[in-house]
Formats: C-alpha cells, structure tokens, sequence
C-alpha cells in the first residue's frame, strides 16, 4: 500500500519540525536518562537486598509500583527520543524499522504510563482510606495483568493490519490516520479514563483528609503545607497527557490541527518521566532510596502530602537490664492494621536482634521481664481473645 498526504514520508522537514523536534527529542532523551537511571538503581537495590535478606519479605507494594512505572516511562522516552533519527535524516521516512519501533514505543509507553499512574492511585486509595492492602500473590498478578493488556492493547492493529499500521502522524510515526477507529479504542479510550479516573481518585483522597484531620480523627501536623504535594501528582500526569491527548482527539473530529501544535504536546508529554522521576524520588525518598528493605507500612508514612510529621500510634518506653532506658516507636494506622516495633540502642546498649510485631489491635503491647532477664512482649493477635508471647534477648553492658 502506498501511503500518501499526512501518512507518508516527509522530506525534507518543514521549518516548524526541523525547530520543534529538537525539543520533543531533547525532553525524551533526558526522560530516558532519568528514568533508565533510577530504574537501574532501583533494580540493583532489588537484587542486593534479596540477596542479602535472610527472611525473604515481599517487596514494598508502593515501591514495587514505582519500579513498573519507570518502566513504561522508559519506553515512552525511547518513542520521542527517536526523532533524533527524523532530524539528522532531515526527515520522517515511513515503512522502516525505526518508524514501526516509534509507534510501537508510543502506544505501549503512553498507555503503561497512564495504566501504572492509575494504579498506584488506587492502591493509595485503598492504603489511605480503606486501610487495606492485597495480598502479594494478588498484587503481582494485577501487576502481570497491567502489562499484558498493555501489549495486547499495542498488539492487536500490527497484528490485523500489518507493516502498514505504524506511519507518518503528523509530526513523528504512529496509528495511520485511516485506522481512527484503532487510536481511538485501543488507546485513546483507555488513557482518557486513566486520566479523569485519577483525578476523582486524588481528589477524594484529599477531601476525605481534610475532614478527618478537621474532626481530629488524624493529626493535621503539616497538612497545611502539604496540600500543594498532592495536587502535583495527578497535576502533572494531566498537564504533561492531555495536549497530545486532545489534539488526537480533534485530528479524529476532522478538525485542522498544526504541526507546531503536536510539537508543544509532543515536548509536554517527553516531559513525563523526568518529571515523575523528581516527583516520586523527592515525595517518596523514603522508599526510592531506602538503604534496607522498605517494610509494607513505608508507602504510607512516605505519601508526602500525609506530611512527615503526622502523629498515628504512641511512643512507648521499654526499660530493660541495668536501668538503662529502651525506645519502642510503634507506627500504627487510627483504625487498626499492622504496627511495628523496633528497639534501638542509646549508643550504649547492645541489641541482639529486633522484635515485628504485627496485630489488629492499636493497644500497647504488655510487657514484662522474667528472672534471666528476658523481655516478654505479650500482644492480642487478630482482635481476639489468644494471645501470644514473643521474647526478645538484649544486652545491656555498654560497649
């Protein structure tokens, strides 16, 4: 099939292109650096710890959707990163191996993006105001389900329509312009309710906090700064998707839209993982650079606009052998849910090992010393009347 008009090669590039690629092509290439660089940070933290890990713990849910999230943003990078080819050939030349690959980048990239910026709103939904998390064997399997809808999403029209699917869209290669129906149903759709899915997710969030820190149900320290941090996360995904986005959709309507206009859109969404790498590293350190293993409660107390400071649980003091004081900070949600306890060392106690406690109950654990010494910690497990007894060793000679 020989394509013409809008969906055929383009040489040499018009003025408006030859200026308003290199932006497209300079935001997706440091999109890619910055993507590909933290995920392979990441990557390696993964792998060491899990190397390193005696008791093998599933990994952080909110970091793990992190990490799947630098993945697509990676491959949306490589789809505005190769027009680099269009500008040093001085032109977009359909049919070729480098045209197919741009597309295909594009509507994986575009749509995992969107896909895993949903998701881990959900799961913030659901880990804020529902106190709930899935299980891991469930939470991989939506994991593993994300991405296979996102291939077969991308698969389908080079499937159907073959070579011919991938060429010229105005400005770099994707969808032919004849396969409207395709860009729409297999892409477009689906990024749209991401989007307006997101936002409604994010706005519930904030407003179901903001009742409860004014009911005093939950601590309002550093609420107020933290308003503005929200709003960033579904503010960016939608200023940096939706020009590209809506000019698609008016090139579907019939309307006229120019080639300087899909520059701007094209340099706003090249923008994506750049900007989410910053947002996610910087909002969510705690998890993003953590030295050990975050453990499931991190995602939580790291949500920046939950601000740092917000006060759920007690603080309570363990005395152990010799006078010398111990520390236990316990971390739980108002409603219930798992808490952790740690003891630490005052520069001057030993400490043999570390005592998890996980329970459904927000009440102190009971606690007692036997005549060898030994700390009793004695918890309600599961809100019912069994309770068990956990024993910790410490040393309290000074170094």
């Amino acid at each position: 099939m020989k394509l013409e008009g809008a969906s055929g090669t383009l040489s040499p590039l018009p003025e408006v292109l030859s200026h308003g690629l290199v932006a497209v092509s300079t935001f997706g290439l440091l999109s890619f650096f910055c993507s590909s660089s933290l995920f392979c940070y990441l990557t390696w933290h993964l792998i060491s710890w899990h190397r390193r890990s005696v008791v093998k713990a599933p990994t952080n849910q909110f970091l793990f959707l992190i990490y799947n999230l630098l993945l697509a943003d990676i491959q949306q990078a490589c789809a505005f990163l190769l027009n680099i080819t269009a500008l040093r050939n001085n032109a977009i030349i359909v049919q070729t191996p480098t045209c197919f690959a741009q597309g295909w980048f594009v509507s994986t990239g575009d749509l995992a993006s969107s896909i895993f910026i949903l998701t881990i709103a959900i799961h913030t939904f659901f880990s804020v105001v529902k106190d709930y998390r899935l299980p891991t064997g469930a939470f991989y399997c939506v994991i593993a389900f994300n991405w296979t809808f996102v291939f077969i999403m991308a698969a389908i029209g080079p499937i159907l329509h073959g070579k011919d699917f991938y060429a010229r869209a105005t400005a770099w290669c994707w969808i032919d312009e004849q396969f409207s129906g395709e860009r729409l149903w297999f892409h477009y759709f689906w990024i749209f309710i991401c989007m307006f899915s997101t936002i409604l997710i994010y706005a519930f969030i904030f407003f179901w906090m903001r009742r409860k820190s004014r009911s005093g149900q939950i601590s309002n320290k550093g609420t107020h700064g933290a308003t503005p941090l929200m709003i960033l996360y579904p503010l960016i995904y939608t200023v940096c998707t939706i020009p590209l986005a809506a000019g698609r959709i008016a090139a579907l309507a019939g309307n006229d839209v120019s080639q300087g206009y899909f520059c701007v859109a094209g340099t706003l969404i090249a923008c994506n993982g750049w900007l989410d790498v910053l947002l996610y590293a910087s909002t969510r350190a705690d998890i993003v650079f953590a030295e050990s293993p975050p453990g499931e409660e991190t995602g939580l107390e790291t949500f920046a606009f939950m601000g740092k400071g917000h006060t759920f649980g007690t603080i309570t003091t363990i005395q152990g052998g010799g006078g010398v004081e111990r520390t236990t900070s316990r971390h739980a949600r108002s409603s219930g849910g798992e808490s952790v306890d740690h003891l630490y060392g005052m520069n001057q106690i030993g400490i043999k090992g570390e005592v998890t406690v996980r329970s459904d109950a927000v009440d102190p654990a009971v606690h007692s010393r036997d005549q060898t010494g030994m700390t009793k910690f004695v918890v309600p497990l599961d809100g019912v009347e069994n309770y068990q007894i956990l024993v910790c060793s410490i040393n309290s000679s000074p170094h």
